[in-house]
């Protein structure tokens, strides 16, 4: 498994500044960045305008494993670029529609480490999202364009919200599904598609996000990447795949978690600005935990909120006390 290293720039500051033209705008001191926030959706935004891919981010690693039939089954979902992979929790087979979460590992190239997934893994550093089926949930996990031998290429956090949409829609109709009850969560480069998921659309009932940047641009110019980046680094490119720009696009509950020693100062100030504006995300730091340890007790906590979350609209919310119990579960 391959992870997305945010180290260099984790203590980077964001500024919230008025122009003279009364935009917006978030300054990263520093590095002499500035990212206008947006009034346009993100989907608006990207009307009319068509990423330029201009190489490889990865050699695709060939076949999918077949999963343990009682965990996953290897299936695969329509999308506009043709059909794509996926790992889904089986049917129960007891005529109930069940809540489901969609999850988005971190790292590059798809599912082809796929035994990970139901393989035992270390609680401090368990990127596999079991805490959802575990807890009985249906879960999807896709894999996404250029990845294990779907068509098209990775265009690193654009033409994947597509693909997410996607998946939200087959995964609706399945029988053993509630459609009113799908949730979208990920790790790492999944908590970054998950943030802008959540500003592109709003058809998932609410959003985890799990150690996203804020800018694309700042993350790229500030430490090696794990892969090459694939489009063409254009002002445009950078916009309209940087959360920080498009935060006013979200319409649905969305929950950002990272920890304590990867966690991007910037949030702070994203975190002023949405309450300013009253906009539905909540940011969460974990103090004692790092971009790793966070995640299973993260996770297993979501899962719970999620089967209590019956009403007709979310009702799901983290209080201190809660924050401070997966804090305490931290190794």
């Amino acid at each position: 498994m391959s992870f997305f290293h945010y180290g260099l720039l984790a203590g980077v500051l964001f500024s919230v500044t008025a122009c003279d033209d009364a935009k917006e705008v978030i300054t990263i001191p520093d590095t002499g960045h500035q990212v206008t926030v947006s009034n346009q959706s993100l989907r608006e935004a990207r009307k009319g305008f068509s990423t330029h891919i201009i190489q490889k981010s990865f050699t695709d690693s060939g076949n999918l494993v077949t999963p343990p039939k009682d965990v996953y089954t290897l299936t695969s979902y329509p999308t506009k670029l043709g059909k794509m992979a996926a790992y889904v929790t089986p049917d129960p087979h007891d005529g109930k529609r069940h809540p489901a979460v969609i999850w988005i590992t971190g790292g590059y190239g798809g599912l082809s480490d796929g035994e990970f997934h139901w393989q035992p893994q270390p609680r401090d550093n368990d990127q596999s999202g079991s805490a959802f089926r575990k807890a009985g949930l249906v879960e999807m996990l896709p894999s996404f364009r250029g990845e294990d031998n779907n068509p098209g290429s990775y265009e690193m956090f654009y033409g994947e919200l597509d693909d997410i949409d996607a998946a939200y829609d087959w995964l609706a109709k399945q029988p053993w599904v509630d459609p009113d009850r799908i949730y979208l969560a990920g790790h790492s480069t999944g908590g970054t598609r998950v943030l802008l998921a959540s500003e592109y659309s709003d058809k998932f009932r609410a959003y985890f996000s799990l150690g996203a940047v804020p800018d694309l641009k700042a993350r790229i110019e500030g430490g090696e990447m794990m892969v090459p980046v694939p489009f063409e680094k254009t002002d445009d490119e950078y916009r309209l795949r940087s959360p920080a720009t498009f935060i006013k696009s979200i319409k649905k509950p969305t929950w950002y978690f990272e920890g304590g020693e990867y966690y991007w100062k910037a949030f702070d100030n994203i975190a002023a600005f949405v309450k300013k504006e009253k906009i539905p995300l909540t940011i969460n730091k974990i103090p004692n935990g790092d971009h790793f340890t966070i995640i299973a007790p993260v996770t297993e906590m979501i899962a719970q909120k999620i089967l209590q979350d019956t009403g007709t609209e979310c009702n799901i919310s983290f209080s201190k006390d809660d924050l401070a119990r997966i804090s305490s579960e931290i190794e």
